[in-house]
């Protein structure tokens, strides 16, 4: 009975994650599209788009990335092509699987607990469930296949494979950034409340493929580019927060003193600024009411948990601390204090919900504890009332997040999920072979990777022809960006005169409404003088979004 129960939550998970994939949410973002490149880069050449063969970090255009997610896609992207289905298939995958692993956990961790089966049945459900987990394993997110990792190295640990669950763990760190801080302190809060005998000095062979798996992370970090990201997020160097010192000390009727050093320094003003960000972590504004501000992690109106499993999670919190000489309430509670860490250290790191994902394996697991531990509190003839009203609020509780992502987010987001330049794209790819020159309008977002994405353009072709994607290394009256290919042009024409001036019969020009010129006119019905569109985009609302410009002048009078 337990497994089929078991069969049925995943498959409910499985549907929320993989119906309606590649098109909620509306498109594949910069990131995702990023993947799907580097993924097809690394399939048919072997090395990411620029040039580094079978790298152990990966370079982006904007940025240094871990490499793990986009080799998960190397398979999808060698069997589907670049796609939007190859690039976020792995991704819903392995957060389907994510179901059946914290089945597997929960009982291990609870093993001596009553009505174990129960409570790991019950930590599926509200993983399947949680519109968290949901979201992002929607989308090409690092941090699905990361806890994962974490979630399976746990596991084996519990299971006194302890060498085995270094692998898992050591794989986080070629997922995402934040495992740098918070696999270390986690192993070693494991260490410390399991205390296990691993007798290094007869096992010390098994330490040796670990240690060959860690090593290009660790020079990565000291000498390469696995800091870079950590640097440009992190609170040491925001000036938000070092300006109100400075502020404080250079007021015309402040004497300096020690006293102003000891109470307004970037120090203090650092430790704040972390202990702000990891108490808002806990809030139940984040957690139950609105989630992340940041519309692409979130969809507003909903926390990232179910507001029906708070009483859960405070009576799991309750049990914890009134049981808490039992390992796995140590183990448990170490988890949910250290998740935070790593996020806090970042810059609006109290309410990012990407970086804070850490967060969701205890919370799920503490609510599920809190679960059972409600359950029996009530006598035998209340447990099964209690139980169907609980699952009815669940169901009415998830019904009414999934009609809001489904119906309303979807579209409300679209900008931020770049929506239309797939289309727009596919509908230039054939053009392009037809003229000389085609210039895209660069302004709207930074476009070359959904150009290269969505236009197929070859990976081999791309590391052989780029040199560079800053702005302005191409100036000319009539457009100033840079060039790729010698053919593509990405940057602006500064108004709609010098685009006249600009476009002969030999040339594109990918526009954007309103971009080139003040105004919302629709050019697909009054087309720019010397000008006559191919093709138009328009936004979710029915308005032009893009156009496809061609030049009517002949070429010789340019």
């Amino acid at each position: 009975m337990i497994e089929v129960l078991l069969g049925l939550i995943v498959a409910i998970g499985a549907f929320f994650r993989l119906e309606s994939l590649t098109t909620l949410p509306i498109a594949l973002f910069g990131d995702e599209i990023d993947v799907g490149y580097q993924a097809w880069s690394l399939v048919t050449t072997g090395r990411d788009y620029m040039g580094h063969l079978l790298p152990t970090y990966i370079q982006s255009l904007a940025e240094w990335r871990a490499p793990l997610l986009m080799y998960l896609t190397v398979p999808f992207v060698g069997l589907l092509g670049p796609a939007d289905l190859a690039v976020r298939l792995p991704v819903a995958l392995i957060g389907s699987l994510s179901i059946i692993l914290i089945y597997f956990l929960a009982k291990t961790l609870f093993i001596a607990t009553p009505r174990t089966k129960h409570l790991a049945l019950l930590s599926a459900l509200l993983l399947a469930l949680t519109p968290w987990h949901i979201h992002f394993s929607r989308a090409a997110f690092e941090v699905v296949p990361l806890i994962f990792l974490i979630m399976l190295g746990t596991l084996l640990f519990l299971r006194g494979k302890h060498f085995a669950s270094l692998f898992p763990f050591i794989l986080t760190f070629y997922t995402y950034s934040t495992a740098m801080v918070f696999t270390p302190l986690f192993v070693l809060a494991l260490l410390f409340v399991e205390r296990p005998k691993l007798n290094l000095k007869k096992n010390w062979y098994r330490l040796v493929f670990p240690l060959i798996l860690f090593s290009p992370i660790v020079f990565s970090v000291l000498f390469g580019h696995a800091g870079g990201r950590f640097n440009l997020v992190s609170i040491f160097g925001d000036p938000k927060i070092i300006e109100p010192v400075i502020l404080q000390r250079t007021d015309p009727w402040v004497k300096q003193s020690f006293g102003e050093s000891l109470f307004h320094n970037k120090y203090l003003a650092i430790t704040q600024a972390f202990a702000n960000n990891y108490l808002t972590a806990f809030s139940p504004q984040f957690l139950f009411i609105s989630g992340d501000p940041f519309f692409r992690h979130s969809i507003s109106m909903v926390g990232e948990l179910l507001i029906v499993t708070l009483p859960l999670l405070m009576a799991g919190i309750f049990f914890i601390f009134k049981n808490i000489s039992q390992k796995e309430n140590k183990i448990l509670l170490l988890w949910l204090l250290l998740a935070p860490v790593s996020s806090s250290l970042t810059t609006n790191g109290g309410t990012h919900a990407t970086r804070l994902f850490l967060m969701l394996p205890p919370l799920i697991l503490i609510s599920s504890l809190g679960g059972i531990y409600l359950l029996n509190l009530f006598g035998k003839k209340l447990v099964k009332p209690a139980i169907i009203i609980f699952l009815t609020l669940l169901v009415v509780s998830f019904a009414g997040y999934f009609h809001r992502y489904s119906t309303h987010y979807r579209y409300e987001s679209a900008s931020l999920w770049e929506y239309g330049f797939e289309n727009i794209f596919t509908e230039l790819r054939p053009l392009t072979s037809q003229y000389d020159k085609v210039y895209i309008n660069n302004t709207y977002q930074p476009s070359l990777l959904l150009f290269l994405f969505y236009t197929q353009y070859p990976p081999k072709d791309f590391q052989k022809n780029f040199v560079t994607d800053k702005v302005d290394t191409y100036q000319t009256s009539s457009f100033h960006g840079f060039v790729f290919d010698k053919k593509y042009y990405f940057g602006e024409s500064p108004n709609v005169d010098e685009l006249k001036v600009l476009l002969t019969d030999k040339d594109l020009y990918l526009a954007v409404q309103g971009r080139e010129g003040q105004g919302d006119w629709d050019w697909s019905k009054d087309p720019l003088e010397n000008t006559k569109v191919l093709t138009t985009q328009k936004n979710i609302f029915g308005q032009p979004l893009f156009y496809i410009l061609a030049g009517t002048k002949p070429y010789n009078i340019k």
